[in-house]
């Protein structure tokens, strides 16, 4: 039977001579949730992505402390999918981050939009706690570099020059679905795919990604809540990734 360890990403900066001294809550989870002793085994994932089998050495009162073993393989590479997503409901905008942080999204841009309901204040505090979603995301799927989750930012401000392929998901005016839109697929090729509100985007909106490139898709022939839309994207895009040459 294959033992699944737990993952915990640190920085490579802590790891001095072989040993990792880990706090804070991850030293608690080690602690107090998962109760493992001394000799118990974990993997250190480091943030630019190294991947070590870790023993621990000992249990203090608020550190963990662990020695490195050996490093491990690890074949995970994200998608090369961008999602700019609509501020939602705080649950729903929280389940995107998770569920298209486990399919292996490589970026996730809170999107400020005109239809929005959602007020913004202190959007700091909330980028802390996006942060620590996907962190946790990324840890329990076994990727190997967390999903960047960045500032809110306006249409306008989008840096849109990486992209090979720029979709918005608005099927009053799509005349293809995504997956037609992307028959000519190849690894390698950047995608950004923007995912409205419940209220979808304005016209103003949808005007000026027009200006800046983006192509209106369909999801289908069904309306989807921005949540299922965000899941429905990264899958197309892992089938794709998985079976593209």
């Amino acid at each position: 039977m294959v033992i699944k360890l737990q993952r915990y990403f640190v920085d490579s900066k802590d790891i001095q001579e072989n040993n990792l001294k880990i706090s804070g809550n991850d030293a608690h989870h080690i602690k107090d949730v998962m109760r493992y002793k001394r000799l118990d085994q974990i993997i250190v994932n480091t943030y630019d992505g190294q991947v070590f089998l870790a023993e621990i050495t000992e249990i203090e009162k608020k550190d963990i402390i662990v020695t490195i073993i050996n490093e491990l393989k690890s074949d995970f590479r994200p998608l090369d999918l961008d999602l700019a997503v609509s501020m939602i409901r705080k649950d729903n905008f929280e389940l995107v981050l998770q569920k298209t942080t486990e399919l292996g999204v490589n970026k996730i841009i809170p999107l400020k939009t005109e239809n929005s309901i959602i007020k913004i204040d202190d959007f700091g505090k909330k980028l802390l706690r996006y942060q620590s979603i996907v962190k946790e995301a990324s840890e329990q799927s076994e990727r190997n570099l967390i999903t960047e989750i960045v500032d809110l930012t306006e249409i306008e401000r989008l840096d849109v020059s990486s992209y090979k392929y720029k979709f918005v998901c608005y099927a009053r005016e799509a005349s293809k679905s995504l997956n037609q839109e992307l028959s000519g697929y190849k690894k390698g090729d950047k995608a950004l795919v923007l995912i409205g509100p419940e209220g979808g985007f304005s016209i103003r909106e949808i005007e000026l990604l027009k200006q800046r490139g983006f192509i209106s898709v369909s999801l289908g022939k069904t309306i989807l809540r921005a949540e299922t839309a965000s899941v429905y994207v990264a899958s197309v895009f892992r089938y794709l990734e998985e079976n593209a040459i």
